[in-house]
This record gives structure tokens, sequence and C-alpha cells, in this order.
């Protein structure tokens, strides 16, 4: 839980950096879903702060809907963070309150 609250605070200050204007707002990557529901997962993102895209080599976040068995949260060489959609929630419930 200590690692999804660290990195859901480092999101809010990254996603209030960017309402300044110091740097660009977070990217976001659902991957596994049909294409409604990654519609409504857009709209949700796009509320909290993030910029959500189909397509883009490294996202800050990749969300994977389809391994419900794994709940891993790994960081590649390019800081690109991949999660489940049961740990997406989390950050989004902690970006919300």
């Amino acid at each position: 839980m200590k690692i999804l609250e660290n990195i859901a605070s480092d999101l809010e200050q990254k996603i209030a950096d960017a309402s300044i204007g110091n740097t660009n707002r977070p990217t976001i990557l659902f991957c596994g879903c049909d294409p409604r529901l990654k519609k409504d997962m857009h709209k949700r993102a796009k509320r909290i702060g993030f910029t959500p895209s189909y397509s883009i080599k490294h996202p800050t976040i990749k969300v994977e809907l389809q391994n419900f068995g794994n709940r891993k949260i790994e960081t590649d060489r390019f800081k690109t963070i991949t999660m489940d959609y049961e740990n997406f929630e989390f950050i989004c419930r902690y970006l919300e309150s």
C-alpha cells in the first residue's frame, strides 16, 4: 500500500505542476479492453488530470486490464509504471479525494 501511496502522491505533484504550466500532464494508456470501456476509462482519467492516449510509446502509466492475477507494479527503464486495474482504482480514489 505504501508504494501505491507514494506513486499517487508523485502523480498528484506532476498534475499540480502541469496545471501551473511547468510540465506536461502525465499520460496514461489502457491495454486489453473493448473500445466502449476504454472510452469510459479515458473520461475518468481526464477528470483526474491525466492525458489519455490510445497509442503512445512511453506513457507515464500503463494499465493492463487483462492480467487479473498479476498485481505487480513494475517500472521499466523509460519510467513507465505498469499496473493492473485494481491498483489504478486505488490511485483514482486517492487523487479524487
